[in-house]
């Protein structure tokens, strides 16, 4: 991993490291039905090995910054054609909240695995589809996630 250096003052050198990002399987849809819908069902470290997944998935680059969570698709590793068609227009739709798995919370530094529902804004570039998740805020909704 590159380290950054930087000058804050002449003796004082200040070290800056890219975000950590891990590579995660994201499923498609709304997890109170089935992953039929819009947002995330799940994330999940790989695909299961002994059988098929049939619901609209993609690989993902994630990273936790700046209190929000920020997932990367590649276009060139979006094999899928239910899973292109959500990155057609500029929302992405999370209508349930849905979770991280913990142990990848904890390495990214999240406060909680939850991210919240809502509209978010998908940013396009040439390469890639970025989305930038809220984290789900215990404090705001009055009751903690479990």
């Amino acid at each position: 991993m590159l380290n950054y250096q930087t000058l804050a003052s002449p003796n004082l050198p200040i070290s800056i490291m890219p975000p950590l990002e891990v590579r995660m399987e994201v499923v498609f849809g709304t997890p109170s039905q089935n992953c039929i819908g819009s947002g995330v069902c799940m994330v999940m470290h790989h695909l299961p090995q002994r059988y098929p997944l049939y619901c609209p998935h993609a690989p993902a680059l994630i990273s936790f910054q700046g209190g929000q969570i920020l997932f990367r698709f590649l276009k060139t590793e979006m094999q899928r054609a239910d899973a292109c068609h959500r990155f057609e227009g500029p929302w992405f739709v999370v209508e349930e909240e849905f979770r991280m798995p913990k142990s990848t919370a904890r390495r990214l530094g999240m406060p909680t695995e939850w991210i919240q529902p809502g509209v978010y804004a998908i940013e396009e570039t040439a390469r890639e589809w970025q989305i930038r998740f809220k984290v789900f805020d215990q404090h705001a909704f009055g009751r903690s996630r479990h």
